[in-house]
Parts: structure tokens; sequence; C-alpha cells
């Protein structure tokens, strides 16, 4: 009888001490899941940010190279430079000069024309051993593209130093008769900038990785990438290489053994394994609107290995909570002062994520260097008033501004004069606006002044008088003291007008302020 006795309290024992560890187990696995949870929507939050910001330097950057090959297509020293089998040589000399000091003043790698049999009679880089005039690209993708009157935009290996860049073509008309192509390449040494942050990289349409912070990452392709699909001859002829390392992603696994088996699976499925590092990763994803790249920002989940083993802790502290009274009394005392302790750094965590929210805010308002708005909050602000205008029957007029010959000016001086140079210039700019036009920074050395309530005349006076303002101002730090002049373009809301409409007559305007011999000003 006593024996059955302690047999049947054994049991009862042991049925509480599994029940105790399985609620325990389960309490924990709540609460530090709802932790890892929430820590996994921050890093996501942080991942996607990173990922909206690589676009944006994306579109910023490219939006001025696209529109390279489309402009000179209508240029007719372009065109002449078609009109022969092989050009005439007058022209062809001329195009060259033309293509190199196009070339410098944006920044690109090379500029090529192309005749309609694929033959290069142009280049920015004739002087190159061995020179691409005269060199067939017919089998290039950018020619194929273009010739059949499609612009093209993408990432491939280059022809004669195989350096691989993103190429721009477009197809140039004479009289309605494509007669060519014109080509522009930039290289990746000069868009390293976009991958600068974390484990960031990027892709093409292929699924090849072309850029990464991590240089070593380079050249491997993504899981379902259109590489995979592709023969080795076509992997050679764009790539000019054949063979590809996957990218060391995976979806993240349980470890062997309990160290976090309790994870559940759909916080599991939000988390990848990167490279040979142990802890998880999040992982955000872009497509670029314009092209086939695709835009990686990769967060690590630091809190893993603590929550972890956080998780351990508190399936003992809970197990031993359930046990007893008494137990569970001092210990329910000591997990409220460690709760209140989470919860007033949870308060603070919150204020400074309040506090970066707000400096994120004003950084993506304002320019850093010159204090203007930024492009995206110009144009969120030209919407509004552009909107007001056309509610109230006012006038609205737009002004480009472009400050002449500053890549000069960067050259000669440095970067540090230059940057005075714009900080001056937006000086100049509010000293003669009012206190509700706006000024925003769209581009490197491009400004835009939106002036509500301003006719067009109104405009080229305020234009005028900036215009005029800088010609006197003079810097500071340099030797002989630095003056700079700038040109405006433009033009007046009309009816059923966009904002981007506006800004297209106003570069128009601006471009033929710079044609006409820069520092004056341009109605359109």
């Amino acid at each position: 009888m006593r024996i059955r006795l302690w047999l049947y309290t054994a049991c009862a024992a042991a049925g509480v001490l599994l029940i105790c560890w399985v609620a325990a187990d389960r309490t924990a696995t709540s609460l530090v899941g709802d932790k890892l949870a929430q820590t996994l929507t921050s890093e996501q939050t942080v991942a996607d940010r990173v990922a909206d910001g690589m676009i944006h330097a994306i579109t910023t950057d490219l939006a001025m190279v696209r529109a390279i090959p489309s402009t000179l297509a209508e240029v007719d020293l372009v065109r002449n430079a078609l009109r022969g089998q092989d050009g005439e040589a007058g022209a062809i000399t001329r195009t060259n000069g033309f293509l190199r000091s196009v070339q410098g003043y944006f920044g690109v790698d090379m500029l090529w024309v192309i005749n309609a049999q694929g033959i290069c009679v142009a280049a920015s880089n004739d002087n190159d051993r061995p020179s691409p005039v005269g060199q067939s690209v017919a089998d290039k993708p950018y020619f194929k593209s273009a010739i059949l009157g499609a612009r093209f935009e993408r990432y491939a290996a280059g022809w004669g130093s195989q350096t691989p860049g993103l190429y721009f073509s477009a197809p140039v008309y004479r009289e309605g008769v494509l007669i060519g192509v014109v080509m522009t390449k930039i290289g990746l040494s000069r868009l390293r900038h976009w991958v600068g942050s974390g484990e960031s990289f990027i892709t093409d349409g292929n699924g090849v990785v072309i850029l990464a912070n991590d240089p070593a990452y380079e050249n491997r392709f993504m899981h379902g990438g259109t590489i995979g699909s592709m023969d080795l001859a076509q992997r050679e002829a764009l790539y000019h290489q054949s063979e590809f390392q996957p990218m060391p992603i995976a979806p993240f696994r349980r470890a062997p053994g309990r160290s976090n088996a309790w994870v559940p699976q759909d916080i599991l499925d939000r988390m990848s394994e990167f490279g040979t590092h142990e802890i998880p990763f999040v992982i955000a994803s872009r497509d670029s609107s314009s092209n086939d790249l695709t835009i990686y920002a990769v967060e690590d989940v630091d809190t893993w290995e603590g929550l972890t083993r956080q998780h351990g802790k508190d399936v003992a502290l809970f197990f031993l909570l359930y046990l007893g009274g008494f137990v569970i009394a001092g210990l329910a005392g000591l997990t409220y002062l460690r709760e209140r302790s989470l919860h007033r750094k949870t308060r603070q965590s919150n204020a400074e994520l309040r506090a970066a929210n707000n400096q994120l805010a004003f950084e993506a308002s304002y320019d850093e260097l010159t204090g203007s708005l930024t492009r995206r909050y110009f144009f969120h602000r030209f919407d509004q008033l552009l909107a007001d205008a056309h509610r109230k029957d006012e006038p609205l007029s737009l002004i480009l501004a472009d400050l002449d010959y500053f890549k000069s000016i960067n050259d000669t001086y440095g970067h540090a004069i230059g940057d005075q140079v714009l900080c001056r210039f937006v000086l100049v700019c509010s000293s003669v606006l009012r206190g509700d036009d706006l000024i925003g920074r769209i581009g490197g050395e491009e400004f835009a002044i939106l002036l509500p309530g301003a006719s067009e005349r109104d405009a080229l006076r305020v234009a005028d008088r900036i215009r005029e303002r800088c010609k006197r101002e003079s810097l500071e730090g340099s030797e002989p003291p630095l003056r700079f002049s700038a040109s405006f373009g433009i033009t007046e809301w009309q009816d059923e007008d966009s904002p981007m409409n506006m800004v297209e007559r106003a570069d128009m305007a601006l471009y033929r302020a710079k044609r006409a011999g820069r520092d004056r000003c341009w109605v359109f």
C-alpha cells in the first residue's frame, strides 16, 4: 500500500512538473516571441528605409544620364556623322571632339555614335587603342534594342576592356528614317556609393550581383534569377564569364537541439541566413522603375542571441513561478521590477525613435548643404501650390537655375569652394525671394524656384535680380577671388499644367539660355 502511494505521488509530481514545464515554455515563448517580432519589425523598417534611399539615389543619379542618348540623337552634328556609310571625315572629327566634351561635362565613361550596320563611327574615346571607331557592335544588346526604335538601359560588360557598367542607348532619326544609334556608358566604379551601407547589394535583370558593399559577393547570382536558364554562350556574351556562384542567402533554420527550437515558424519565415553569419538577417528589396536593377538592403537582427538566451532563462523562471506560491510571489516581484526597467527602456527607445523620425523628416525636407528644400519635398509643395493656383485662378511661375561652369569651379578650386558657391547662391536667392516663395535643390548645381502669385514677367524680374546679385558676389578663400554666374529658365503655369510639364518647359528655356552664352534669363 505504501509502495502504491509513493508511486501515485511520484506520478503526480512528475505530472505537475511536466505541466509546469510546458506552461513555462509556452509563456516564455509568447513573451520573447513578441519581443523578437517587434525587433524584426523595427529592423525591417530600417532595411526598407535603406532600400528606399538606395532607390532614390539611383533615380537621382541616372535621371540625367538616361536623357543623354536621346538628346544627342537630336543634334545635327551627330546626324551628319551618320550621313554616309562611314561618315564624312570632317564631321567625324568634330563629332569625336563634341562627344569628348559631353563626356567630360556629364561625367560618363564613354559616348558612341553607331550607324545602322552596327559600326561605331564616332566615339568620345576614339584615341583608345584599339580604337572603337570602325569596330562592329551589332551583336551588343544596346545596339539591337535601339536599332529597333526602343531605348535601352541595362547592365552589361564592356566591349574592349570588358569593364562592366550601365549602358544607355537611343535611336537616331533623320527625316523619319532610323539612321543609327547613340550609346553612353557609366562605369560601376562611379556608382559604388549606391551600396555604401550594411550588406546591401544590387542585381541586374538576370539576378547577377553587379554591385555590393562587400565586393566578394559581386558576380554571384540570386536564387531564382534568369541567369540559371541561360546557356554558357549567352552568359559569356553578356558577362564575359560563364560560371557564377550563388549568393549565400537561405531561409533561416532552427539550430540543432533546443537553442532556438522555440521560435514560431511565422517568425522564422521572416528571417534569412546570410553568408557565414550565425545570426539571422532581414532583407528588403526594391525594383527600380526605369531599369532592370533590383536593390537589396540587408540588416542583421542583432538582438537574436540575447533573446535566445533570454528564452531559456524565462522558461526556468516561469517553471519556478508555477511551482509554489512563495516562490511565485518572490519571483513575481523580481519580474515586475525587471519589466518596469524594460518598460522604461522601451519608452526611452520610443522617444529616441520619435526624435530620429523627426530628424529624418527634417533631413528629407531640407538639403543638408544649402538649407534649401530637397527635390522630393519641393515637388510635394509644388503639387500643393499648383492645385491652389488652379483653384484660385492665380498665376504661378517656375524658375530653373543652373550655375555656370560649376564643374570647372570644382576642378579648379576644389569641392569645398564649390559647396560655398552653392550655399552663397541659395543665400542670394533667399535675399531676393518673398517669404512664401520656394527654392529647392533638384540636382547637383541645379535649383528650382517657385513663385506663387507671380506672372511670367514678375518671374523674369526676380530671375534677373538674382542673376545680377550673383555677378556681384565673390568668395573669400580663393585666389584670385572667385566670382560666379548662373543661367535661368522661366515659365508660367498654364491651364491643365502639371509640375513635370512646367519643369520640362523651364528646362528647355534653361537649355536655350545656356546655348545663348550662359549668364542670362530665358522665358519659355
